[in-house]
Parts: structure tokens; C-alpha cells; sequence
């Protein structure tokens, strides 16, 4: 599989191509799974309503304990992943078809496929964070370096590259490898977390400790969506009352909650291939459409140069990147980035995996390996470098003080701000408004997407969870995250979504020895 990226925008003909929808004949729906599910959502929010502001202590204290005390195991593990997913492409077993049936073609193209890994994985995130991170490492280094300096703003873009890139594409291939070999080669067609650590971990997966692995998921699942909704809404309801000219808030917040919702609901409705898959598609074009124009309306030239200087930097520096703890100086920084960074990731890593897993049918674990981390990477890479590369512009020119805007109003006003900046600004803005409401939707999808598969019994190889439990997420998922920005709480949730990336640290490590020992046991 080739990992250019361009084929997102290249292979039309291949996405707009339509697979029926299999029959849900004898899928049956775990409905234990679901009351249990919303007791557990439910256990979770009710304190953060009831309690917002103790609520918002403890949690913090946690993560900040969590973050210092487990640096280590975060940042080894985040090294380790890349290592095994980069040795496992590149052994025998790279050319294992993750199909039953060995002369398979995959189910979806190449650009498809591709559309939909990288937008499941970004979420509304790569936007926001692609053209501001650096205001905030411009002003807050590492590795001790002088603050707000010329050589900063290579160190400062080349660390927002390295964040979104081949390390954090590699923890998500862990679970998606090893759910993807069990599920598609040891014909076990059930979706499970649990399953993958059997293993390692025997029958101890089918008792107690299983059942708390399976439910961490859901945990997860309902973080990934409070982070999508904390992180993409700002923005969205931001540049929509620009083109209003109306004072942004909670009603703007909710209305584009309400577009986003009826959306990916009824997306979900028409299941992965005429939904997921299309929105996917529509998502990459509009936001690859913004990327594309920023990059010619803007300083072309220097865009390229900075971004070679940075990616020169990431890749120079890569090790000590992913090592650094700061164990002498104790600044903070790789604690309160690099380790969050990490941990952001392996809490998502099993959504990510269960729903890569369901569309990677018909490909060889090279391939996925390999356009997880190419996608992934090159994408993440492209956006850090044109918008970075363009508000840097913006700040060197004394045009717009896009760092202190960064530090003083947050990166939600930030990106507003230097998207007012361009040609035809009100078109642009427009187009940050749909793509950042497809964006949502399409996490919101993927995620009732993929708990409706884990909360149903038994799937074969190309079925789709029955439409009522897909609709049945999409209203669990989406309601619980718009309570919380009504009552308060969101940030405090997305950062308890974090903290249960300590746990899961152990269940990828669990992944890991068990896809080493069935690999070795089927393919000796």
C-alpha cells in the first residue's frame, strides 16, 4: 500500500464506489451491555453536575499525579509500540491477508480506507491545534531553551509534528493489529478488548477482569466524544458568529451541537459504507480544500522552508523527543505535552483499533501498518506545517500576535483570528464552519459505529450492527457530552477520559505479547 497522502484527494472514483449493505439476518443485540453502559456513563456524570468544582479538583490532582509519576512507562510505551508496529510490517508476518479467505480484495479503496482512518483519528483536534500549538512551545520550551526566540518557532512546530506523528499513529496500530489478526485469521468474530489480551492474560479475560477491561472501553468511547465536543465546538460556533455578526456562547455551541447531531445520526443510520464512508470522503475534501488554499493565498514559500526546518528538527531530535523526561530540571513540559500527548492516545487507541479492525478487511497487516502510520503521519504532518507555518508568518510579519492570543484567550479565538486574517475571510470561516461540523459528526458516527459493533453478540466478516443499536449510540454518545457544556463539567470529563489511559497502558501492553504469541503459534 502506498502511503501518499495525496491519495485522499485522487482516488474519486474509488471512494464514491457504494458496497451494499450485508443483511443483519440472526444479529442479535446485547442490550445487557447497553443498560450497564449507561449506568456507567451515568456514574460518571452525575458527580462532575452534582459537584463540578470538587469534581474538577480530584481529577485534576489525578492526572497530575498520573502524568509525573508514570512519565516513564507512558513515553517507553509510546516507543515501543512504534518499534514492534515498524518490525511487524517489516517481517513475514507483514504479508498476512486479514481475511478468511486469502485472494480477498480489500472492502475499501485505498483512498476510502485511508479517508477514514486518518479522520477517525484526528478528530475535530488537527484543525485547532495544527496552527496553534506552537504559540504555546514559543512561550513554554523545551529542553530548556530560551523563550520566544527565532529558533523557536522551528523547535516549537517541529514538537506539534512529533506529538501528531508516527508515535501516536503507532499506538493506535497496536490494538487495531491485534484485534484485526484475531477477528479476521483466528475467525473469532466477536468485538472484544478483552479478547486481545487472551493471549497473554489466558481465561483470566473471561472472568471479572475481562468484563472491567470491556467496560474501560466505553469509558473511553464517551471521552473521546467530550473531547471532540470540547475541542471542535469553541471553533466551530466561533467562526459562525463571525459570518453572523453576532456575539458567540452557549447558543451558538448548541446549534452547531444540533446540525453535528442530526448529521451523524442519520449517517449512522445508513451504516459504514453509505454513511461513514461518505462523510469521510466530503470531510477530507472541505478541510484538505482549507489546507490547499491557506497554502497558496499564503507565504508559499516560506510555508515549504519552515516545514522542512521542522521536520529536519522532529526527526533529528526523534529519541530524545521520545525520551525526555526532564528527570533534573523537572520544568514540566514533557509531562504536562509529550506524556498527555501519549496518554491521549492509548486511552483512544482501542476505539481506534475496533473501528480500523471493521474496515480493513481484505488487507495484509503490512498494509494497514503501514497506511495507518502514512496517512496518519504524512496528514498530521501537512496540516502542523501549512497552518503552523502560516500563523508563524503572521507573527514574525507583526501582522497578528497569534502566541499571545494562544496564552491569553486559548486556541479556540486564536485560529479565528488568523482565519480572519486571509483573502476572502467570510468564505473561509464558512468553510471552517461545514468542515468543522462534518469533522464532529464524523467522530460521533464512528464512535456509535464502533460501540454498536461492541455491543453486538456476534459479527461476521462485512455484517453491520442492527440500525437500532447504531441509532441507540448515537443518542448515548451524543447527549451525555452536550449535558455537561450545559451544566459544566466537560473539561473535567475529557480530562478523566485521559486518565484512564493508565490502565489501558497495560491492556496495549497485553495486545502486544499476545499478537507476538499468535503470530508465532499459527506461523511457525
Amino acid at each position: 500500500m502506498t502511503t501518499n497522502t495525496m491519495n485522499l484527494a485522487i482516488d474519486t472514483g474509488s471512494i464514491t464506489s457504494e458496497t451494499p449493505e450485508p443483511p443483519v439476518t440472526g444479529i442479535e443485540t446485547n442490550r445487557r451491555m447497553q443498560v450497564i453502559s449507561l449506568l456507567i456513563i451515568l456514574a460518571a456524570v452525575i458527580p462532575l453536575v452534582i459537584f463540578p468544582e470538587q469534581g474538577k479538583t480530584i481529577i485534576t490532582s489525578i492526572f497530575e499525579w498520573m502524568t509525573s509519576t508514570f512519565d516513564f512507562a507512558f513515553l517507553g510505551l509510546g516507543l515501543v509500540s512504534l518499534v514492534f508496529m515498524l518490525s511487524l510490517a517489516c517481517s513475514r508476518h507483514g504479508n498476512i491477508k486479514l481475511s478468511a479467505d486469502k485472494n480477498a480484495t480489500a472492502e475499501f479503496s485505498k483512498g476510502a480506507w485511508g479517508a477514514m482512518v486518518f479522520l477517525a483519528g484526528i478528530a475535530s483536534g488537527l484543525v485547532l491545534w495544527g496552527g496553534t500549538e506552537w504559540g504555546y512551545h514559543f512561550a513554554w520550551t523545551p529542553f530548556g531553551l530560551d523563550a520566544q526566540t527565532k529558533e523557536m518557532y522551528t523547535v516549537a512546530q517541529a514538537y506539534g509534528i512529533f506529538h501528531w506523528g508516527p508515535t501516536a499513529w503507532a499506538i493506535y496500530a497496536v490494538p487495531t493489529i491485534a484485534m484485526s489478526y484475531i477477528y479476521y485469521v483466528r475467525q473469532k468474530h466477536i468485538y472484544e478488548i478483552s479478547e486481545s489480551c487472551r493471549g497473554a492474560m489466558g481465561n483470566l479475560v473471561d472472568g471479572p477482569l475481562g468484563t472491567v477491561i470491556n467496560y474501560l472501553f466505553v469509558f473511553g468511547v464517551l471521552g473521546a466524544a467530550a473531547t471532540s465536543l470540547g475541542l471542535g465546538t469553541p471553533m466551530i460556533s466561533g467562526a459562525l458568529a463571525e459570518l453572523l455578526g453576532v456575539a458567540g456562547g452557549l447558543h451558538m455551541d448548541l446549534m452547531a451541537i444540533l446540525v453535528c447531531t442530526a448529521i451523524f445520526t442519520f449517517s449512522s443510520g445508513l451504516g459504514l459504507s453509505k454513511g461513514i464512508k461518505r462523510l469521510s470522503t466530503f470531510s477530507t475534501f472541505v478541510t484538505l480544500a482549507i489546507v490547499a488554499y491557506i497554502f497558496v493565498v499564503g507565504p508559499t514559500k516560506f510555508i515549504i522552508s519552515l516545514g522542512m526546518d521542522s521536520v529536519g528538527y522532529a526527526l533529528d531530535n526523534y529519541i530524545r523527543m521520545s525520551t525526555w523526561t526532564d528527570s533534573v530540571n523537572q520544568s514540566g513540559f514533557p509531562q504536562a505535552w509529550t506524556v498527555f500527548y501519549w496518554a491521549w492516545w492509548v486511552a483512544y487507541a482501542p476505539f481506534m483499533g475496533m473501528f480500523v479492525t471493521r474496515i480493513s478487511r481484505g488487507r495484509t497487516i503490512r498494509e494497514v501498518i503501514f497506511g495507518m502510520l502514512g496517512y496518519g503521519s504524512l496528514g498530521c504532518a501537512l496540516f502542523y506545517i501549512v497552518l503552523g507555518g502560516y500563523g508563524i508568518n503572521l507573527q514574525i510579519t507583526e501582522t497578528l500576535a497569534v502566541s499571545e492570543l494562544v496564552n491569553t484567550q486559548g486556541v479556540a479565538p486564536a485560529i479565528i483570528e488568523i482565519f480572519k486574517t486571509l483573502p476572502a475571510s467570510g468564505l473561509v470561516l464558512l468553510a471552517v464552519v461545514i468542515s468543522g461540523i462534518v469533522l464532529l459528526a464524523t467522530t460521533f458516527d464512528s464512535a456509535a459505529y464502533v460501540m454498536a459493533c461492541a455491543s453486538t453478540r456476534k459479527l461476521e466478516e462485512g455484517q453491520e450492527p442492527e440500525r437500532s443499536n447504531r441509532l441507540f449510540w448515537c443518542f448515548a454518545i451524543a447527549i451525555v457530552p452536550v449535558i455537561l457544556l450545559i451544566l459544566g463539567g466537560l473539561k473535567t470529563m475529557q480530562t478523566a477520559s485521559v486518565i484512564v489511559g493508565l490502565p489501558v497502558l497495560l491492556i496495549l501492553a497485553m495486545m502486544m505479547i499476545t499478537t507476538i504469541k499468535y503470530l508465532n503459534e499459527d506461523n511457525a
